[in-house]
């Protein structure tokens, strides 16, 4: 049953709207001469004219629809009409007919959605258009996040605010751990207990709060060599074998490592070292009294200067000034009362009227000696007009 639907479909459809055929021309292979390249002329090159193809005619399009309408009258019976029509029924359909012309209907917007998939998909594929001005042609760069970002309103602070605000914000949450959730450590406090004699090894460690630095894994230990419990004999030993890290003024060996990632580790390295060390003292197959300790590594610190304890003021020294000052008080109070007591401010002030007074008597005296030269001047004009 599907196939006479689907044929009665396909014949209802090409004899209802039959397409006018074109018929092609059939390919030919034409063989030309071959010729060969002109020599040099001053006559341009002609070509020759291509064959003209020659449209279908009329003729030939009425022949193919004439072929067509024969083979529908014969293969399209009353009684296949009429199971054509009950499948139309069946499928909500009054007619033959209209099954056709539905599917037609159907077949004609898919045909346009594809042609305008078909134009978004060359349009996005051709892109924006060139740019004729810029070098190479080519197209404008596609920034997301310029184009993401909200127009700016000038209705906010710098990038450098905003940095000095998330410094303040920073340096406040750590004011408020430090009033808040630091006295909470007090009870997390633990006495303090002086390290015993089997605690020998003095340990540092470095921890930097909040991020990882290279320095962190070194670990310092710091030992007497006293202090082991060896004899003589092995600590001068033990002296000479860790040669330049022994400190002969504070008689302390310190030694560090930082070539593992981890603290652990090399804490481990250094106490194996110094079980190696003991180890090689306590050996007394040699040992090395006739080496000398060599300290030649060692710089003495230059001894700071110091205040002489002699040039300390004294209790007895802080009361007998006080009371040579008191003794002279005393004795400015009795020459101001009698007028004795040289007044530096008064002298100054006299100093200065005695010198403003000589200046006045200099300025009388040049005056006076302007105004003779020109009386003088006048007299002696006079004396010679006369003669």
């Amino acid at each position: 049953m599907a196939s006479a639907h689907s044929a009665a479909r396909l014949c209802a459809l090409t004899c209802r709207r039959a397409p006018q055929l074109s018929r092609l021309p059939r390919l030919q292979v034409v063989a030309k001469p071959f010729q060969t390249n002109r020599t040099i002329s001053t006559t341009t090159s002609r070509w020759a004219e291509d064959d003209k193809q020659e449209p279908a005619t009329e003729q030939q399009t009425e022949v193919d629809l004439k072929s067509l309408r024969e083979m529908y009258n014969d293969k399209m019976t009353p009684e296949v009409l009429s199971q054509l029509d009950e499948l139309a029924k069946v499928n909500g359909f009054n007619n033959i007919d209209d099954l056709a012309n539905s599917q037609f209907a159907e077949g004609s917007k898919a045909l346009s959605g594809m042609r305008g998939f078909n134009e978004d998909l060359t349009r996005f594929d051709v892109g924006k258009p060139l740019r004729r001005g810029h070098l190479w042609h080519d197209p404008e760069d596609f920034d997301s996040v310029q184009e993401d970002l909200d127009p700016f309103d000038e209705d906010d602070m710098t990038s450098l605010a905003h940095n000095k605000l998330d410094e303040l914000r920073e340096q406040r949450h750590f004011n408020r751990l430090a009033v808040w959730e630091m006295p909470l450590l007090a009870k997390l406090a633990k006495p303090f207990e002086p390290p015993t004699e089997k605690q020998v090894l003095r340990w540092r460690f470095t921890t930097y709060m909040g991020e990882t630095h290279p320095a962190e894994s070194k670990v310092v230990v710091e030992f007497c060599p006293e202090d082991l419990g060896l004899t003589k004999v092995q600590t001068e030993k033990l002296k000479k074998l860790v040669g330049p890290r022994y400190n002969p003024e504070k008689e302390i060996v310190k030694m560090s490592c930082e070539n593992y990632e981890h603290q652990a580790q090399n804490q481990s390295y250094l106490l194996k070292l110094i079980d190696d060390l003991i180890a090689a003292a306590k050996d007394s197959k040699d040992t090395f009294e006739d080496i000398p300790l060599d300290v030649r590594h060692h710089t003495k610190s230059k001894p700071k200067p110091r205040f002489p304890k002699e040039w300390r003021l004294t209790e007895e020294r802080r009361a007998e000034l006080d009371a040579i000052r008191q003794r002279i008080a005393i004795e400015d109070v009795k020459k101001a009362d009698d007028g004795l007591l040289m007044d530096g401010g008064k002298k100054i002030e006299s100093y200065l009227m005695l010198k403003a007074a000589e200046e006045q008597e200099k300025q009388r005296e040049a005056e006076a000696l302007t105004i003779s030269a020109g009386r003088g001047g006048r007299t002696a004009t006079a004396a010679r007009a006369r003669r």
